[in-house]
């Protein structure tokens, strides 16, 4: 999956939705979690830019590189559901926005609601690199695929590096719609009813 994770960097940089070093990526595979280092540039990585931890945290390596200072949020993210495979942080200018109004991102389109829900939450700003932003994604994370972070970016999840970055990309894409929309007047979300409709087209089953 690092080879997925190498492709899902270059994407992300050269959509937009990231700049080279602002980020970090990872996947869990074998018992292990592979992550970005510190400082990767996203845009240009390679197998010798991802450091292996165990589930608890520590490198498994015992030389440089560190790994991103962000790795608390995929630790937190990986505690919260065994089927999260992959992880992505990032800073997307349009979902940073939607965060600055202290707002969710409420689902707009059915595409919207299949890959990322009934909406994506928003965290309050917490301070970065620290032990409760961890926990608080951890726990954000066993009812979502995708947060937003005041003051600072995003976390999406997915049960592959491919599922992880369309989800980003849709994000980054509605976000931007609805900043759009709440300039213009008073934005219309998906309202229950649309989505109960959906779930019966698509005959899915949701949690209550």
């Amino acid at each position: 999956m690092i080879e997925q994770l190498i492709q899902v960097g270059r994407q992300i940089v050269r959509a937009g939705i990231a700049r080279g070093w602002a980020g970090s990526l990872s996947c869990r595979c074998q018992g292990k979690i592979v992550v970005t280092r510190s400082g990767a540039d996203l845009d240009a990585l390679t197998e010798m830019d991802f450091v292996h931890i165990n589930p608890r945290g520590s490198q498994l390596q015992s030389r440089l590189p560190k790994p991103s200072s962000e790795l608390g949020l995929h630790l937190g993210a990986y505690a919260a559901d065994l089927d999260i495979k992959a992880v992505i942080h990032a800073h997307p200018p349009q979902a940073v926005g939607v965060g600055l109004l202290g707002r969710s991102l409420p689902a707009l389109t059915p595409t919207f609601y299949r890959h990322l829900g009934a909406s994506v939450p928003l965290l309050p700003y917490i301070a970065p690199t620290t032990e409760n932003l961890k926990t608080a994604v951890a726990l954000a994370f066993q009812s979502t695929t995708a947060v937003l972070l005041q003051n600072h970016g995003v976390v999406v999840v997915g049960q592959s590096a491919s599922q992880a970055l369309l989800r980003l990309t849709l994000l980054e894409e509605q976000a931007e719609i609805y900043l759009a929309a709440l300039a213009a007047g008073n934005p219309r979300p998906l309202s229950e009813a649309d989505m109960q409709a959906l779930d019966e087209a698509w005959g899915v089953k949701r949690e209550t």
